[in-house]
This record gives structure tokens, sequence and C-alpha cells, in this order.
């Protein structure tokens, strides 16, 4: 099997991130976002020769795959000697930020929505490119969000959808047609063994063991209580 080039490897993330999402290539010390038309900014680089010259490396592999870069605003940043649990966090912190300007076409705010109520949505399942260039079948899945201002429906990528929620309850709770979800962290499971009400504990699989339905993966080997949903509640 031929290896995915350069310029598709590029282009596939592209066109997967969102609008306004948070573009960092592996290792180059660059940050870029996606803006509409086919244009990404470029909003910080590392202090470094290296970066300096992947910068320009990057500009033109962007230009020759139809993908024009602003550096209008870039800022050049110190190098910071971070453990990777540190880089991580920051990173996230920077994702979660810029999730924050994410809109609807109305001009809500998509952090403003109730997110609580997302719908989650199996799309069946989609070759997707490894990095030795191999394939396989991974399962496609969004999040149904909708607007508290003029109803429009956003399906939303789980990522995404992960970034607009952070630890809100959102991504704690899954909501199937009877039952409801929650997860817990490891202290209330302790405390819950310790008082002898562990028996309301549950380890998800792939499917809710209650009606059969398949689970989205982030609450697959989540540790949960449930609670079975009343009528009134699904009204």
């Amino acid at each position: 099997m031929n290896e995915e080039t350069p310029e598709e490897a590029v282009k596939l993330i592209l066109e997967r991130l969102r609008e306004g999402g948070l573009w960092q290539p592996h290792g180059l010390g660059l940050s870029y976002v996606k803006e509409s038309g086919n244009q990404v900014t470029l909003t910080a680089q590392e202090n470094t020769p290296m970066s300096a010259q992947a910068r320009i490396r990057m500009r033109l592999l962007l230009e020759d795959v139809g993908w024009k870069v602003d550096e209008t605003t870039c800022q050049l940043v110190e190098v910071e000697h971070l453990t990777p649990e540190q880089k991580h966090i920051k990173e996230m912190q920077m994702r979660q930020e810029l999730a924050q300007s994410w809109k609807c076409s109305c001009g809500t705010p998509l952090s403003a929505f109730p997110l609580e109520e997302g719908v989650w949505k199996h799309e069946g399942q989609q070759d997707m490119m490894l990095p030795n260039g191999e394939t396989e079948m991974v399962e496609q899945w969004h999040v149904l969000i909708t607007c508290p201002t003029c109803d429009a429906e956003i399906p939303t990528d789980p990522y995404d959808y992960g970034l607009l929620a952070g630890d809100d309850e959102a991504m704690l709770t899954y909501k199937t047609d009877k039952i409801v979800y929650t997860a817990i962290d490891r202290p209330t499971i302790i405390d819950m063994i310790d008082s002898k009400v562990g028996d309301s504990l549950l380890i998800l699989g792939t499917f809710c063991p209650f009606n059969g339905d398949l689970l989205p993966p982030h609450v697959r080997g989540a540790v949960v209580t449930f609670k079975e949903i009343e009528r009134s509640e699904e009204e």
C-alpha cells in the first residue's frame, strides 16, 4: 500500500478541522487556526531557527495544496521547557479558549448551547489512514447540538464537543432512551464501595446492558451510576 504523501496528509487534516480549530504540526513549534475560504492563520511560532525554517516549508506546502496562509499576526514565543503533561495541559487550554469563539450562524456562541442536551449519533464506519500508511475501519460519531436562539441543529465532532463542554456535566452523563449514566471519579467510587452502595455501579462496555444500544466510545470503560428515566423526564 502506498504511503500517504505530506500533501495528502495536510489536506486531510485541514478538511477534518472545524473552522476556528487549532492545528499544531507535531514538533515544529507552529500554531495555526483554520479560517473560512481555504485559509489558515499562523498565530504563533517558537523563537528558534528550526521553527523559522519549518514556517517557510509549511507555507510552501500549504500553498501547494491550495491553502492561503496569513502570517500578519504571528507572534514569536520563547521556548518553554515543559514536561509532556504540562505541554498537553497548555495545548488543551489553548484549544478550549479557541472553542469559546465558535458561533452559530445567528451569532450565538456554541458554548452557550444547552450542551447537556446534545444527542450522540452513530454514522457507521469509515476507513482511516494510519501513520504507517495502512487503513483501519473506525466508528464515526457526531453530537447534534441545538441553538437556543434560532433552533439550528449543528452536528459537532465529538472532540470539538468535548472542547466546548470541558469538565461540564455534558461529558460526564449519557442518556439512552431509558437510562441516564453518570460517570464518577475514583474517590466517589471508593466512597460508594465503602458505604456498601456499590450495587448501583456499572462498568460500561460497547453496548447498553439494559437495551443493547451501541454506546459512544467516550463512555466505554467508564465506571458509572445509572438511573431509569421517568416518563416526565422523557417528555
